[in-house]
């Protein structure tokens, strides 16, 4: 009788594999089943030494029915971009085992995240206090992106952008940086696009030049929108934290 097996959600990290961490490394290694996105199941293929299972964005939900259907009987990770917890594939997981009450055994193996990896290629656009919102409205209603996205302005904080735009959603991406322009002016916005990996291009913009050319912005790229304190020096985005108002250099 074959042993319980175990369903890993692994984070690959943002894309280059000297960011995956040493117990993703080692789930991946253990797997006899690795399932995944294509995209991301290429950046981890030569760790992997079980079965790949790749599946096209649109099919998460069966694919967390494959993965924990395999794991009551072997070890198999489920691999998500990043970290499993921000607009990944953990939630799904949970809700899906916790509501189905599955019986198997999973755990959440954390990623770096687009947002800490992103942030020093610009300098450090994020220092403390911040906001994460997507723009994506295929799960969230647009009006509760809006509602966030302004309330996070309103807060000062410095406001991280994920999936800001694609082919279907330029006019949600002009709708987002005019709600920039209102709350808070032409400040300062950090961009990186594909962080870490091939093609790799960082600078730093405004909402009305993305307005004027929302091409420039696409899926592979995260937004950080400067809050009052951000300065850009030698060409950084930099957010003090707040050792200048209490610490003499």
């Amino acid at each position: 009788m074959r042993s319980r097996g175990k369903l890993y959600v692994v984070g690959i990290g943002p894309g280059d594999v000297e960011l995956l961490t040493l117990k993703a490394k080692r789930a991946l290694e253990e797997s006899e089943f690795v399932l995944g996105h294509k995209t991301y199941v290429e950046r981890i293929r030569h760790i992997v030494k079980g079965k790949i299972i790749e599946s096209k964005m649109g099919e998460e939900v069966e694919r967390v029915k494959k993965a924990v259907q395999l794991a009551k009987s072997h070890i198999v990770s489920l691999v998500s971009g990043g970290d499993p917890s921000i607009y990944g594939m953990a939630s799904l997981v949970a809700e899906y085992v916790y509501s189905t009450r599955a019986d198997v055994d999973f755990e959440v193996i954390p990623g770096v995240t687009a947002l800490c990896s992103a942030s020093p290629l610009l300098g450090c656009a994020v220092s403390g206090d911040h906001a994460v919102v997507s723009l994506s409205d295929l799960l969230t209603p647009w009006e509760t992106v809006e509602k966030r996205l302004r309330k996070a302005l309103e807060g000062d904080f410095v406001v991280v952008i994920y999936n800001p735009s694609s082919r279907r959603r330029v006019d949600k991406l002009v709708r987002a940086m005019g709600i920039v322009l209102e709350v808070r002016g032409n400040v300062p916005i950090g961009v990186v696009k594909n962080a870490t990996r091939e093609k790799e291009s960082v600078f730093v913009t405004t909402p009305k030049d993305i307005i004027e050319d929302p091409s420039k912005i696409d899926m592979h790229t995260i937004l950080f929108i400067s809050n009052s304190e951000t300065m850009i020096v030698n060409g950084k985005m930099i957010t003090p934290r707040g050792y200048s108002r209490k610490y003499r250099w």
